[in-house]
């Protein structure tokens, strides 16, 4: 049994010393990989090729600056920028661009409407085009049509507004012109009559500009008017607030209750070997369990009274039961009402262990206590461990947090210049 067991806890050792290289290491081996699949797409799109070339950027780019090394301008070779402008246009080929442009221009602006002669929508005009081609947009009306291809407020006739783009490629410039057909919106008869309210309650509102406060019309076409104004105090998100905040609220004290309930049990659990190594000591110097049981929260009452000792579960359990016989309950009851309110196994072992010995006598208290204490230390150790790895666990957050910054920091940089 004993060899078995000495082989299980290697086994165990072994295998904890595996996990504990196991997170290095693939930190390791994903910063190489990382490291070598970045340096070979950087081969890959190499800025200068084999015939001494450095490729431009396209139409429309930007200047790019590029460290090159040069041999034989002196001893040794030496690093220099070479800054290479991006490719422009021919004459030839910039008409022939914008011509190219311009035959697509209608279909690419008209948006949702059928055509540029019947435009009732906003039209969607692009600032730039393929080919780095760069447009600006002018309109002979913004009042109906602006130059962002928005429709104005005033459009309750058929009106014709005429649209002037102006392409630009590098040093080359082009103007042309686009007419454009806006129609009124299609109505029904209310939304036709309340366009024409609005557009009354304008006129009124242009004719009473001098005076302090605006009359609405009692009447329109014909019918009464009256009028209410909505309240929208904007006060309803308080009431989201406030649940979400109650919801936070219970979501906390459960929280704070459950970690509070996790921290009694740990307390609970490493002063177990505590309380029996004190018990078995007492008994064994010819104290009855009750008197050992007095002994120990005297002791432990002293020591709190002198600021020696900080609140621990078990001992506050103790006390608790002390007070309990003192005040005439069963000496039994009060060891089964002390396990329960544990309600950990050890301690409902401990409880059913003093009831027996209070009706057998203490003939076998010390050897079953021996035992107790055995098993005790083991489970203390398991404990401490298991706290161990998980406090471990704890602070590889903060490491892989690190690690990803720092990839972050190497993978931006790279992925721009590749760009």
């Amino acid at each position: 049994m004993g060899g078995r067991k000495s082989q299980r806890t290697e086994k165990e050792r072994e295998g904890r010393a595996k996990n504990q290289w196991l997170m290095p290491l693939a930190c390791i081996l994903g910063s190489i990989g990382l490291y070598i699949g970045l340096t070979l797409t950087d081969q890959g799109q190499g800025i200068l090729s084999a015939d001494r070339q450095i490729h431009r950027e396209g139409y429309g780019g930007e200047e790019k600056e590029y460290p090159v090394w040069v041999e034989g301008l002196a001893d040794e070779p030496v690093e220099v920028t070479v800054s290479v402008k991006p490719q422009i246009y021919t004459a030839f080929q910039a008409e022939e661009t914008f011509e190219k442009i311009m035959e697509e221009m209608e279909n690419r602006i008209r948006g949702e409407n059928p055509s540029l002669m019947e435009v009732r929508n906003d039209l969607s005009l692009p600032s730039q085009a393929d080919g780095g081609v760069r447009l600006r947009w002018y309109s002979s009306d913004p009042a109906v049509l602006e130059a962002s291809g928005k429709l104005g407020a005033e459009r309750d006739k058929e009106q014709h507004v005429v649209l002037s783009v102006e392409l630009s490629a590098g040093d080359y410039k082009h103007s042309y012109e686009i007419p454009v057909r806006v129609l009124p919106p299609v109505q029904t008869k209310e939304e036709q009559r309340i366009t024409a309210f609005l557009k009354e309650l304008r006129q009124r509102d242009d004719q009473q500009k001098e005076e302090p406060c605006l009359s609405l019309p009692d009447s329109f076409q014909g019918k009464a008017l009256s009028y209410r104004a909505e309240a929208d105090s904007g006060y309803e998100s308080i009431i989201l607030l406030g649940v979400l905040l109650a919801v936070l609220l219970a979501a906390r004290e459960q929280s704070q209750k459950k970690q509070k309930n996790q921290k009694r049990e740990r307390e609970l659990l490493l002063d177990y070997s505590d309380v029996l190594s004190k018990l078995m000591v007492l008994t064994g110097a010819g104290l009855t369990v009750r008197n050992a049981w007095e002994r120990m929260v005297w002791d432990y009452e002293t020591g709190r009274r002198e600021k020696k000792l900080p609140e621990r579960a078990a001992y506050q359990e103790m006390s608790r039961t002390y007070y309990q016989m003192q005040g005439g309950m069963a000496e039994g009851e009060a060891y089964r009402e002390f396990g329960r309110r544990c309600r950990l196994q050890p301690y409902l072992k401990l409880s059913g262990l003093l009831e027996q010995n209070r009706k057998s006598g203490t003939k076998n208290m010390k050897a079953i206590l021996q035992t107790e204490m055995t098993d005790a230390l083991e489970q203390r150790k398991n404990l401490a461990r298991r706290l161990g790895e998980e406090a471990g666990t704890k602070l590889l957050i903060p490491l892989f947090l690190m690690l990803g910054i720092v990839m972050v920091m190497i993978m931006v940089p790279a992925m721009m210049t590749m760009g």
